[in-house]
């Protein structure tokens, strides 16, 4: 069930892709960010009004939409990003994404209209910022409606980092990049994104200092790379809570700079790295 929610919400965001001579791969923005809200309500509905499966099968299914909100929110936002970075213009985008919770139609008229563009990208980013707040205020309902039942996370970097969509990069060998990097200053703490047990923590030529962990709650297996040091008393089947300081952030192995390699293994129960996924969308949400 897990897999299959993951791959849903990989074809509920991502779609039909576009070729350029250029750009040999680039996936589609969506039509409009309203198109996304009407994802985010009806995901609250089958929350709040669960299809009639009945059984373990309905109970399964209401478990997977709850453990797998903070990725599904997190794709939402990632498709959101497209959406602006391809059809706003410049000149106005950046009034838009800034534009405060529960500002009104004229809040937003008046904002975008502050920044002097011409007419076409006024009437462009009018429409954006109306649209792009019913998304937010739709997140955040369903963020509420999961609060209390939705698995603890937190960003695996103890107080932020910065990362980018990275998954897919090439590497070395002919290689492509299983992850994505997130970038802090040297010995910054990395902590367990969720509540589970160490599956291996041991030294690799490649990944340098690294750790594997299993979470509780979902199954996931979440890999940790490159550190700089692990705390002495993470061993093989050591228990850890969401935001235990685990390690610190570092450049083992082969990295340039310091950064933490986050690999992610949805439902896998143990390390399987044919299962790695790219966990961007997740990342976006738990590390805003």
């Amino acid at each position: 069930m897990r897999r299959l929610l993951t791959a849903l919400i990989a074809a509920l965001v991502v779609l039909p892709s576009v070729a350029t001579a250029d750009e040999p791969y680039a996936p589609a923005p969506p039509r409009s960010l309203r198109e996304l809200t009407d994802l985010v309500e009806d995901y609250i509905d089958e929350l709040t009004h669960p299809a009639p499966f009945g059984g373990a099968d309905g109970v399964a299914r209401q478990d997977a939409l709850v453990a797998g909100v903070d990725l599904f929110i997190g794709s939402i936002r990632a498709a959101a990003i497209r959406f602006m970075d391809s059809r706003v213009p410049e000149a106005v985008r950046s009034i838009v994404n800034d534009l405060p919770a529960g500002t009104s139609a004229l809040g937003v008229s008046v904002a975008v209209a502050a920044a002097g563009a011409d007419g076409v990208s006024t009437w462009i980013g009018e429409e954006a910022g109306v649209q792009l707040l019913a998304l937010r205020e739709a997140l955040d309902r369903l963020r509420a409606l999961v609060a209390d039942a939705a698995p603890v996370r937190v960003c695996p970097v103890g107080g932020g980092a910065f990362f980018t969509d990275d998954w897919g990069g090439d590497r070395p060998g002919e290689r492509t990049h299983k992850g994505n990097d997130l970038y802090a200053p040297l010995r910054t703490p990395v902590v367990a994104i969720e509540d589970g047990v160490v599956v291996q923590a041991n030294w690799h030529y490649a990944g340098g200092r690294q750790i594997y962990f299993r979470a509780d709650a979902t199954g996931d297996v979440y890999y940790y790379a490159h550190l700089d040091y692990w705390a002495k008393w993470i061993w093989t089947g050591t228990r850890v809570a969401a935001g235990d300081v685990i390690g610190l952030l570092g450049q083992s192995g082969n990295a340039d700079t310091p950064h933490l390699h986050f690999g992610w293994m949805p439902g896998s129960g143990d390390i399987d790295l044919e299962n790695l996924q790219n966990p961007y969308p997740l990342l976006l949400e738990i590390c805003r």
